[in-house]
């Protein structure tokens, strides 16, 4: 009965392949950037042992503009490549899916009446979580409008959003307008369908896998590149994402690794100072996070895949984390941690 925003980190896309996670995208970039200057700094960092987050943190005032367009160019080409690949798949339903649709079906499908909106905040540049709600029936919109390129105008798209209907209650008939069931999407660091044109941000499908030179990519790059563009080409974005963030009543993160404190900190304050209900589901998550999220309130449940020794993880098991209960408990055979799974066995999707 409560107003659900699930989060989808980069776990659910490396579900599919693993060429959507970071490491795979940190090794693309070294490549590409290997023999580059300004990508010295980074690649020390690189061999210090950091992330390509850790390493790229702090680096933007030493980065061109012209190494910042590259930077996204790059990212959103590669992504763009491995999306490419899953896309027929999926828009087609063959096997495997994306592993949170049957999670947005259930809960699309227990919508309030009044108003069926289930806000959707993600973190990653593909398309997957498109593909899979035009597979399913599912309406979805990201804000933007228009035809072949599209801008963002958030009233425009609600209205779209609209079923008219005869009015059985008047004597004089008349059409009334309801809401259909929708996701409202908010890819919060970009999209690769999303660019700079003249200016303005557009989204136009056709040139997910390559635009004109006169038109930039809109993803935000790793490390500090992430917020400054987060923070300067999506600000309606984030600003509708703070502002569901707002009207949530509970939450579920799904493959995110809480990497991301500019979108999860909002999130955080919820759970702790209106007691909101928080699940999260992932493989595989830092025992430290772990140990912080629990202390964020009496309603936060984590469910991960147990760690065995030399760092993997027993896929065929769950861990769960409950409130109250200090150590966490371990369940044989199942797969909770998997959302797919868990829709099914928990919520009887």
């Amino acid at each position: 009965n409560r107003r659900w925003l699930p989060f989808f980190g980069t776990g659910t896309s490396r579900n599919l392949d693993p060429r959507f996670g970071m490491p795979a995208l940190q090794e693309h970039l070294g490549k590409i950037f290997t023999n580059e200057p300004e990508w010295a700094c980074v690649d020390a960092g690189l061999k210090a042992g950091k992330t390509l987050e850790q390493a790229l943190e702090g680096t933007g005032a030493g980065l061109s503009q012209a190494t910042k367009s590259r930077f996204r160019k790059v990212t959103g080409d590669y992504v763009a490549d491995i999306d490419h690949l899953f896309r027929d798949r999926l828009l087609t339903r063959q096997a495997p899916q994306w592993v949170g649709t049957r999670l947005l079906k259930t809960l699309v499908g227990r919508l309030p009446a009044r108003n069926p909106r289930l806000s959707v905040i993600t973190s990653n540049y593909d398309m997957l979580i498109e593909y899979a709600c035009s597979a399913h029936g599912l309406r979805w919109t990201t804000g933007f409008v228009g035809g072949l390129t599209r801008t963002w105008n958030w009233e425009a798209a609600q209205d779209g959003l609209l079923q008219f209907c005869v009015d059985r209650d008047n004597a004089r008939g008349g059409l009334i307008a309801n809401r259909v069931p929708r996701i409202e999407l908010f890819k919060v660091h970009g999209s690769i369908n999303r660019f700079t044109m003249d200016g303005r941000q557009v989204e136009c499908d056709l040139w997910t896998e390559g635009a004109p030179d006169s038109v930039e990519r809109d993803v935000a790059v790793p490390g500090g590149q992430k917020f400054e563009q987060v923070a300067v080409g999506n600000m309606d974005t984030m600003s509708r994402a703070a502002r569901a963030q707002d009207e949530a009543q509970a939450f579920v993160a799904i493959g995110y690794g809480f990497n991301d404190p500019h979108l999860h900190q909002k999130i955080l304050a919820r759970v702790r100072e209106h007691n909101c209900p928080l699940v999260v589901m992932t493989q595989d998550l830092a025992p430290a996070m772990i140990a912080e999220l629990r202390k964020d309130g009496a309603r936060v449940w984590v469910l991960v895949a147990p760690r065995l020794a030399g760092g993997k993880n027993d896929d065929s098991k769950t861990m769960v984390y409950m409130p109250g209960k200090a150590d966490p408990l371990v369940l044989d055979d199942e797969r909770l941690w998997d959302c797919d799974a868990f829709a099914e066995k928990i919520l009887g999707g």
